[in-house]
């Protein structure tokens, strides 16, 4: 048996279920996470949104463009880079990201309460450690 298989498995299960909530909302999984990004950071670059949810930098301009057209962004020039862009929530954008995310953490909290917060912080350490040792493994 290959546990990656049933990993993976569950994982992309766990995507679908927030991607039937992002639905909800009229969004994408992906516009979802930038803008739950941008809710709890404040502001991103592109580059630092895509490094974060592992999405290639075509992606990301697509995301930057959908989500302005639908009013949820505001875009200010990098002082550090003047090729660049800071990305920060429009007020419209506020609204909805407020909307979704205070939801969807009082669910996350729930559901990690109701698995128990020793096994919570287990799970992710494990899972941290599997990452490391298949990061290590593949660079053999």
């Amino acid at each position: 048996m290959n546990y990656f298989d049933s990993l993976a498995e569950l994982t992309a299960q766990f995507s679908q279920i927030y991607s039937h909530y992002a639905k909800e909302y009229g969004l994408t999984l992906n516009e979802l996470r930038f803008l739950y990004h941008l809710g709890v950071h404040g502001q991103t670059t592109p580059t630092e949104i895509g490094t974060k949810w592992a999405l290639p930098k075509q992606t990301v301009t697509s995301l930057c463009k959908q989500l302005d057209r639908k009013g949820y962004l505001a875009f200010t020039p990098d002082e550090k880079d003047k090729r660049g862009k800071i990305i920060r929530l429009s007020a419209e954008g506020t609204e909805i990201t407020h909307l979704f995310s205070s939801k969807i953490i009082n669910i996350e909290m729930q559901t990690a309460s109701d698995f128990g917060s020793e096994k919570f912080q287990l799970l992710n350490q494990y899972f941290a450690e599997l990452q490391q040792l298949f990061i290590r493994n593949l660079g053999k």
